[in-house]
Parts: structure tokens; C-alpha cells; sequence
């Protein structure tokens, strides 16, 4: 059973996922074939939402932008995720 927080994160993984997927014009810029890319979109995209804690809203809510740390980690989810 899920807890109502894991439950929205769930469906907020599953929203951008279906988001990152239906980018067609991501998809032509990433080069990727497409097995590839929808498999990319899964992970980065769960990748980037875990990341996204109390401390970092607050850091954007504030300064309307990433901090240098999120920043740091999408570029190590992107790594990863194509890999």
C-alpha cells in the first residue's frame, strides 16, 4: 500500500515520464532511436523528480531557478541515463 506522499510522487513520475515520451521534438534533437529514448525518459526523468527535495522547491520557489547543485545532479542523471 502506498502512503498518499509516494502515491503523488508515483503519479508525478509517471506524468512527466508520458511528458518526456510524447517530446517529439526532444526525441529528434536527442539522436537517440526510439526504444532508446523512451527507456532515457524513464530514467531521467525519475532520477530528476527524487532529486527534487523540500530544499530545492524552496531554493527555486525563491530564486525562480535550479541551484548549481541540482544542476550538477541532471548532468549525472543524464549521464547515466544514456549509458
Amino acid at each position: 500500500m502506498f502512503s498518499t506522499k509516494s502515491y503523488a510522487n508515483e503519479n508525478q513520475i509517471n506524468y512527466a515520464i508520458q511528458m518526456c515520451q510524447q517530446d517529439t521534438q526532444q526525441f529528434t534533437k536527442s539522436g537517440l532511436s526510439k526504444n532508446k529514448y523512451l527507456k532515457f525518459c524513464e530514467c531521467y526523468m525519475t532520477g530528476m523528480i527524487k532529486a527534487l527535495d523540500k530544499k530545492e522547491m524552496s531554493y527555486q520557489a525563491k530564486y525562480n531557478k535550479p541551484s548549481g547543485k541540482f544542476i550538477k545532479k541532471a548532468k549525472t542523471i543524464k549521464k547515466k541515463c544514456l549509458n
